[in-house]
């Protein structure tokens, strides 16, 4: 008669299918870590049953490489046919199936393991979130917040629900954790928008691990819960923390297991010593299951820390040491491969001071473990431990081993760190927008006068739209060099006085180069803002700016500079529909430049197409051809900005026409394009996405007001709030 014990291992092989036998790289599961992990108790209580299970040939082992587990070949386990009929037989006590591979789990869930007990927080939790309930779990490190949390994601699946995880850390922000998240919904400014794009799904989402979310993105966050809150869409906040965000909702403490729960972690031949090993660790799941056999017992009701630094770590090789340090100030999870010793990843494994992440694709230190291990270290240890992390990821050519770098160098307080993050910010400002934003936050803790630290993360802050972010890095600053950032944010806010004052800041600039890159900046934008509603007075105001632009001595500086400030007085003179006028700037370009100039091209579309309405006859030929000259256009922003204007032009008359046309928009490309003209191009994207469909429509123009804002359009952003409000 095959055990519960027996039938769980099985159960847990059976999920694996056959053709992994001969397979040379297998996953973790298949080890005996893994298995013991997902049935839930320590490994030796899987010997005695797997060995008779392999004497009645119902399962075989090998030696095999397990991913993400280093180089070397390690056990694994396999079920025999024989095995998968022996269970199948068992239909009255074979034990429950996991949702392995559900469509309905998505983002970075950990691997499914055996819950022991819990059976009231199941029913609490269960009860909250169909009443659409926000859920707070709290624990601390190892007590089984994630365990129950994935057990309660196998019931919602059989209720037909989709569950979206996201594994959180300190350079994670809410744009990133929706990425992880699997989430269907768009790269968004607006993180409260975040919320609406889960309205029509049947969904839960779970936020692993809220304790670590940095303070530098703790308000988006919060915005982002309250936005969820107030859609009713479940969610469960899984952290150390009673409370972090405010939000309304159940609270779920999670303490020790019960006694005659805990029991079943251990292996069942310990007899009647399993409830002293109980009694002595509190019940704490983690500690029970690192307890060694050959290590001695604590004293009852010794503190679970307290036992991890003098028994299990004290107990521990040397070679358990050594492999540790690498892990202690390892920030977030990381593929095992990328450490600096992946044949160390077995080790810890086999002595269960690993935490493994979803799919097994990364691994870290057992939050516990490296806490207790971390607070016993004086700064010179740390300090070489941060020095040797460096040392090892600079050797790496990538935006993740430059995240690592730079939080190793900052750790160390290194005088220069100022000059590394600047020659990472193209790379990191885009791939990785919300780590680079949380390693300029931490960065200025000890660098808090370096004014071209404080100005490039202000920049990146106003590339988020974190107008407060921004406003607070400057705040007590006088230097001219962040003349540009204080012009950005009163552009932001919509303040007029600023922009009217604009000559007096200007003459305060005595670098010619820089007063130039300003007014080019600032005309740029207002050019862009420019809207139905603008008055005389904004066209005069940029007309008098375009005549105080003094042109460079350099001869190919001065002809780029004219050709620049021809093109906006184009722009403008097509803004006041006075096409014999943007005609006229566009034959003078023409005089200069090529018939094949893609500038020329689109410049010459775009005032076809701007003038169409003046000339209806000619508006379907006009649109064809301005669809031909957008596909033949390889700049991307000429590209994108002729396909908006065609698609301006069809909504009323040909709206499946437009959508299809905007679809063909690639706007993660564009998002890539870190130039203020390229995140003008976006808030368009967004403008007229908000012409199509009404249920979108209050994101999409909630998005573009917010993008138009950090830009500095303020102009257009009000127009579109006039529109939302009629929404």
């Amino acid at each position: 008669m095959l055990s519960p014990a027996m039938l769980r291992i099985l159960r847990w092989l059976d999920e694996h299918p056959s053709t992994l036998e001969g397979a040379w790289d297998v996953p973790r599961s298949l080890s005996l870590e893994g298995i013991a992990d997902g049935i839930g108790v320590v490994r030796s209580a899987l010997f005695q049953p797997m060995s008779v299970l392999e004497e009645e040939g119902f399962l075989l082992t090998r030696q095999a490489h397990v991913i993400g587990g280093g180089r070397r070949k390690r056990k694994v386990v396999h079920i025999t046919e024989s095995g998968r009929n022996q269970l199948h037989s068992h239909t009255e006590d074979i034990p429950e199936r996991r949702a392995r591979t559900s469509s309905k789990l998505k983002g970075q869930l950990p691997e499914y393991t055996h819950v022991h007990g819990r059976h009231s927080e199941l029913g609490l939790i269960r009860d909250a979130l169909e009443n659409k309930v926000p859920v707070h779990l709290r624990g601390m490190p190892g007590i089984g917040k994630s365990t129950l949390a994935r057990k309660i994601t196998e019931d919602l699946v059989e209720k037909d629900l989709n569950v979206h995880w996201v594994q959180l850390d300190a350079y994670c922000d809410v744009h990133e954790a929706m990425q992880r998240m699997e989430a269907d919904a768009p790269q968004i400014l607006d993180v409260e928008g975040y919320a609406s794009s889960f309205q029509h799904e049947n969904v839960v989402l779970v936020f692993d691990d809220v304790h670590s979310i940095s303070s530098r993105h703790q308000e988006s966050f919060s915005n982002l819960f309250q936005a969820l809150e107030n859609h009713s869409i479940p969610f469960m906040l899984l952290g150390r923390d009673r409370d972090t965000f405010s939000i309304d909702g159940t609270y779920v403490e999670l303490g020790p297991l019960e006694q005659t729960d805990a029991i079943e972690l251990l292996n069942p031949e310990l007899g009647d010593e399993r409830e002293t090993i109980v009694e002595a660790l509190g019940g704490h799941p983690l500690a029970i299951l690192l307890h060694d056999a050959s290590t001695p017992l604590p004293e009852t009701n010794l503190d679970v820390r307290a036992y991890v630094d003098q028994v299990v770590l004290g107990e521990a090789s040397s070679d358990v040491h050594d492999a540790m340090s690498p892990f202690l100030v390892l920030p977030f999870p990381v593929p095992a491969e990328r450490m600096p010793e992946p044949n160390h990843v077995a080790l810890l494994d086999e002595h269960t001071l690993l935490r493994w992440g979803n799919k097994d694709a990364a691994m870290e230190m057992q939050h516990l473990i490296r806490n207790v291990c971390k607070s016993s270290l004086d700064e010179s240890e740390l300090d070489a431990l941060h020095r040797s992390a460096i040392t090892h990821w600079e050797q790496q050519n990538d935006a993740l081993a430059s995240i690592l770098e730079l939080h190793h160098r900052i750790q160390r307080d290194e005088t220069d760190v100022s000059n590394h993050l600047s020659s990472r910010a193209n790379e990191l400002m885009s791939s990785y927008s919300g780590a680079f934003a949380t390693l300029l936050d931490e960065a200025l803790v000890s660098n808090s006068e370096d004014i071209d630290l404080i100005e490039l993360a202000a920049q990146h802050a106003l590339n988020r739209a974190e107008i407060d972010v921004a406003k607070a890095y400057i705040q007590n600053q006088d230097s001219p060099k962040l003349v540009n950032i204080r012009m950005q944010i009163a552009q932001f806010e919509g303040k007029k006085d600023p922009l009217q004052d604009l000559e007096t800041i200007l003459d305060e600039i005595h670098d010619a180069q820089q007063k130039l890159r300003i007014q080019l900046s600032v005309l740029s934008r207002c050019i862009d803002d420019l809207a139905p509603s603008s008055s005389a007075i904004d066209y005069d105001r940029i007309e008098r700016l375009l005549n105080q632009v003094e042109l460079p001595d350099a001869e190919h500086e001065r002809q780029i500079v004219l050709t620049t400030l021809v093109v906006m007085r184009h722009s403008l003179a097509l803004e006041r529909k006075d096409f014999d006028g943007a005609n006229f700037l566009l034959d003078q370009l023409r005089g200069i430049g090529s018939s094949t100039d893609p500038l020329l091209q689109y410049l010459g579309m775009k005032t076809e197409l701007r003038s169409v309405d003046s000339k209806p006859m000619n508006a379907a030929l006009t649109l064809r051809n301005a669809e031909l000259t957008a596909t033949q256009l390889e700049q991307p922003l000429y590209k994108a900005s002729l396909l908006l204007l065609i698609c301006e032009q069809l909504v009323e008359t040909q709206l499946p026409r437009a959508k299809t046309i905007h679809a063909q928009i690639d706007i993660q490309s564009l998002e890539a394009i870190k130039a203020p003209s390229a995140r003008r191009v976006v808030a368009k994207w967004w403008e007229v996405k908000s012409m199509f469909d009404d249920r979108e429509r209050v994101m999409s123009l909630r998005e573009a007001i917010l993008r138009y804002r950090s830009v500095g359009c303020p102009n257009r952003a009000r127009m579109l709030s006039s529109r939302l409000h009629s929404v």
